[in-house]
């Protein structure tokens, strides 16, 4: 008998994450494939490069395909599979492709069977699901889910279920772009957020890699960043978190791998007082990737 497998992408504006999974949520690869995303190329060429990875994992893994799952960052119609990005610098060319019909025909051109699922979910929301389902926050009763990185990704679950337009969230149950300061959140709780207080500190042209290199290598002007991006982080949530009252929150995305200078930052902005823990997961992509292989098998 084959071995079932789900292959799972995560797409991002710079590179795209492959792994295979199987019914266990276990991946086969001990190291994701790592593509360039080509999200500056046109409809024509960022469409032929989905379906050389695809032929490249289905050719290289011998059995029985169970789905496909696509994490995408938005905006995006996630029930349809159409690309609404717009103004992001990233896959312009794709704005109203329904990418889930090119990958259907492109299947069917190929002679493979049209009898599994494809779903597609937004990034921060697949990453999210798979730490409640197998990561560090696994089955908690509610917990918030943060992706802090180039953008900003938040998915609140209850019970094992996406909250959306309760305990004050939007219809979307992202917060992204609610109002902040003098903006949205995501303008504050994001690599710019990060630079702008790194400017504070005289740490002119520093991107949040040198940022981190420093604050590890002991400085203290770096590790005060992460301080006070921290404290942002904690006075942005802090609405959202006294109405949901979460067990816990998992932070993930790149900048949350110097958690370790924020967590004091973060308490500090939040001021909530009662029992919360906070927890960067070290899973990344494998997060997401459980995440998809969830929503799969629920098709």
């Amino acid at each position: 008998m084959s071995q079932m497998f789900y292959l799972c992408l995560d797409i991002g504006g710079t590179e795209i994450k492959v792994n295979i999974l199987d019914q266990n949520y276990q991946c086969f690869y001990p190291e994701d494939y790592h593509y360039p995303s080509k999200a500056q190329s046109s409809k024509q060429e960022i469409l032929k490069h989905f379906t050389v990875i695809l032929e490249e994992q289905l050719q290289n893994f011998k059995g029985s395909i169970q789905g496909i799952g696509f994490a995408f960052p938005g905006p995006f119609d996630y029930f349809h599979g159409v690309s609404l990005m717009q103004g992001l610098g990233k896959f312009e060319s794709l704005y109203q492709v329904n990418i889930a019909n090119f990958v259907q025909q492109w299947l069917l051109s190929q002679r493979y069977t049209s009898g599994f699922p494809i779903c597609f979910e937004n990034d921060a929301v697949a990453f999210a699901i798979g730490e409640y389902q197998e990561g560090v926050a696994k089955q908690a009763e509610k917990m918030i889910c943060l992706t802090l990185g180039t953008g900003f990704g938040s998915t609140f679950i209850e019970q094992g279920r996406v909250v959306r337009s309760q305990y004050g969230l939007p219809d979307s149950g992202m917060l992204y772009q609610q109002p902040f300061l003098d903006g949205v959140i995501e303008n504050y709780l994001s690599a710019n957020g990060l630079a702008s207080i790194a400017q504070q500190f005289s740490l002119e042209d520093w991107d949040g890699l040198s940022v981190s290199k420093a604050a590890a290598a002991g400085s203290n002007e770096a590790q005060q960043v992460f301080h006070q991006f921290g404290v942002m982080v904690g006075i942005a949530l802090h609405p959202y978190v006294h109405a949901f009252a979460p067990d816990c929150i998992v932070f993930g995305g790149q900048i949350s791998k110097s958690f370790t200078w924020m967590e004091k930052g973060i308490e500090a902005g939040m001021d909530y007082q009662k029992s919360l823990d906070m927890i960067a997961s070290p899973y990344g992509s494998r997060s997401t990737y459980k995440g998809l292989c969830h929503q799969l098998k629920q098709l």
